[in-house]
């Protein structure tokens, strides 16, 4: 289980979920799931391209999928920070949200 610390849309619009424990190398093998999903080791944060059809809550779930195919499973806690997300936004990726 990896604890989500903070959600981010960065300056040219890409979605970053940053994991509070830093990540681990193997993630950046997400890549093969050939699902537009990346692992930024210097950033220790899963990534989507700039958004084109999808929304940021649209990215962020999907996001969390592809990372449960590939055993990782993310998780929000009252301690994850929100950096650029307006509320209605973080209201849509909270949906579905796992314990």
């Amino acid at each position: 289980m990896e604890v989500i610390e903070r959600v981010e849309v960065l300056e040219n619009g890409q979605l970053i979920v940053v994991l509070a424990s830093g990540g681990d190398s193997s993630y950046q093998n997400i890549y093969r799931e050939a699902a537009e999903v990346n692992w930024d080791n210097n950033l220790k944060a899963f990534k989507s391209p700039p958004p084109r059809n999808w929304s940021h809550s649209d990215w962020f779930h999907h996001i969390v999928n592809v990372t449960k195919k590939c055993s990782i499973k993310l998780i929000l806690n009252n301690e994850t920070t929100w950096v650029n997300i307006p509320d209605n936004v973080k209201e849509q990726m909270l949906v579905g949200k796992t314990p």
